[in-house]
């Protein structure tokens, strides 16, 4: 969030009540069937009656259209700018929603656990397009983009092995608690949103000479706060439009497959990021992706012992986290094999059970490795030596560097490169930016 306190994100309707969502009337049982006569012998009886269908779970841009509180389409000639600016390009804008879908579905179950206007659910796509960005310096970071004082001003932690701006429960946490707050203070969604992006002392600067009424529109466009400020609102706003009425900008909301749904997993212990994401059978960087706030390969100590997976996938984390000894949750290496092998003789030289290593690894036990795999074997990983990393630790961007082209100039793997620097495969550079190429000392 962008100056003092705040981020982004507000809203209309400052005593408006949100709409409550009417409880689905449970299935009815079909009607008892009439007594059968006896049958004979050489008759079939007849097929018990179905079961009753098991509802689906309510599409959440319907949640959304039954909770929105403020004017959407009619808050002025910007807004719908901004709406069809958005939907300019339908499929893109639909594809957008598809890859962030879990993301939303977890922001929309907090906002209306909350009472919120369902208008913040559209807060981090228009702050990140609800991507976890790293922050440099003193920028925001995160998909609310938190600044590091607002953060821990709301009790997230910010370091250098985890950043709770970048977790998605945590910085979700403190977003609506910030969004919560300003409109208790200034009785209108509209300024809440205000003093998220631009600060709550500096709106409460403005609307002081003013009184407690509330005001009109054009008094709200007339303060004196940046146009950032002022285009965020109406950025909020056409999103809500849209969402509101899709068929009149041309576009179709993708609704969430079944993986999509979210399920935070509690540690006993930390754990080594890359064997979870093994054990979760996930790719590292979706992984990460879900649990952006840890910046190491292994979890802090100190961060919240809990990682968020897929529901199907968190179940298979629980079952095979189950068989890995306590020892053996965070102490792991990841060498590259210098000739074709297999598990069984890297678990051999390295004293533990095959099954383990290849668990680790996401393999079987008898799996067979290529020359110049990468694999994760027990033990601590190796620091680098206080020479090489001075040699080379830091690359400063250039005109016409690339991620992929730095990563092949220093010799490490891409998503490597983009793990140190908590960075996205998509994230633009900028000439004079400082790109990490080893990891981080420990």
């Amino acid at each position: 969030m962008r100056g003092g306190a705040g981020l982004l994100l507000l809203g209309l309707a400052a005593c408006s009540t949100l709409p409550r969502h009417a409880p689905v009337p449970p299935p009815q049982a079909p009607p008892a069937p009439p007594p059968a006569a006896p049958a004979r012998p050489a008759e079939a009886r007849p097929a018990p009656p179905a079961e009753p269908a098991v509802a689906a779970e309510r599409s959440p841009w319907q949640r959304i259209r039954e909770g929105l509180a403020m004017p959407g389409c009619d808050h002025g000639a910007d807004t719908l700018r901004w709406a069809h600016r958005y939907a300019a390009s339908p499929r893109r804008f639909e594809a957008s929603w598809t890859q962030v879908m879990p993301l939303v579905l977890w922001v929309l179950d907090e906002v209306e656990r909350r009472d919120l206007p369902t208008e913040f659910v559209f807060l981090p796509y228009v702050e990140s397009h609800y991507r976890p960005l790293p922050g440099r310096g003193d920028q925001p970071a995160g998909m609310w983009q938190l600044t590091a004082t607002t953060a821990r001003g709301r009790g997230l932690r910010v370091g250098a092995d985890y950043d709770g701006r970048l977790d998605l429960a945590e910085s979700t946490r403190a977003s609506l608690d910030l969004i919560a707050l300003y409109e208790e203070k200034f009785a209108d969604w509209r300024l809440a949103n205000m003093a998220f992006n631009a600060g709550e002392f500096r709106v409460r600067r403005l609307i002081e000479p003013l009184g407690d009424r509330r005001l009109s529109p054009d008094e709200l466009a007339r303060l004196a706060l940046s146009r950032t400020t002022h285009e965020h609102l109406d950025k909020l706003m056409a999103l809500a439009c849209i969402a509101s009425d899709p068929a009149r900008f041309g576009v179709q909301l993708p609704e969430p497959a079944a993986s999509d749904r979210l399920q935070p997993v509690a540690l006993a212990r930390p754990i080594d990021l890359r064997v979870a994401a093994h054990l979760a059978d996930i790719d590292l960087d979706t992984f990460r992706r879900l649990n952006a706030g840890h910046l190491r390969t292994r979890l802090a100590a100190d961060a919240p012992p809990r990682l968020i997976l897929p529901a199907p996938q968190a179940q298979r984390f629980e079952a095979l986290s189950a068989d890995l000894p306590d020892a053996l949750w965070s102490d792991w290496r990841e060498l590259r094999t210098r000739h074709a092998t297999d598990v069984a003789s890297l678990a051999s030289a390295a004293g533990v059970d095959a099954n383990l290593v290849g668990l680790a690894n996401g393999l079987a036990a008898d799996a067979r490795i290529a020359d110049g795999a990468r694999v994760l074997l027990p033990g601590r990983e190796q620091a680098t030596p206080a020479a090489d990393h001075a040699k080379a630790a830091v690359h400063v961007v250039k005109s016409g560097d690339t991620l992929g082209a730095i990563a092949r100039r220093y010799r490490v793997r891409l998503a490597e490169l983009l793990r140190w620097n908590a960075l996205a495969a998509t994230a633009t550079l900028r000439p004079g930016d400082r790109i990490r190429v080893g990891p981080p000392p420990s």
